[in-house]
């Protein structure tokens, strides 16, 4: 196996130095941790996307998309996720600095399938 000339952190370091790109990875920083933190806690549990996926109801390839920072999860689908996996989501208001704000309570997100209202068609 060839050795790489540089590792990833280097060639990140290098990119960050463009404008453009570092406005582009910064924005891209909700995706790819949704993936990262997908990918930890269903590998904690020792399961695979086939399981998740189906205990959670929706299809393989969609979680692996996900995984791969693709497409990001609607709020009901990441709470179906976590709770195929012994998980809750929550959501926390912080400010600038990253710290929580006071006396605004987290959001927390039921993995319970969500009631869907549709027009009537006559």
């Amino acid at each position: 196996m060839a050795k790489l000339e540089r590792s990833w952190k280097e060639l990140r370091q290098e990119l960050l130095r463009d404008v453009e790109f570092r406005k582009a990875y910064k924005d891209l920083a909700p995706e790819f941790q949704t993936a990262r933190s997908l990918i930890a806690l269903r590998a904690a549990k020792g399961l695979t996307q086939e399981q998740i996926a189906t205990k959670a109801g929706i299809k393989r390839p969609m979680l692996s998309r996900l995984e791969g920072g693709k497409d990001l999860p609607t709020l009901p689908t990441l709470a179906r996720l976590a709770a195929a996996i012994g998980a809750k989501v929550e959501i926390r208001f912080v400010d600038r600095k990253n710290k929580e704000l006071r006396r605004v309570p987290p959001i927390r997100v039921s993995g319970k399938p969500a009631l869907v209202m549709r027009e009537r068609t006559r």
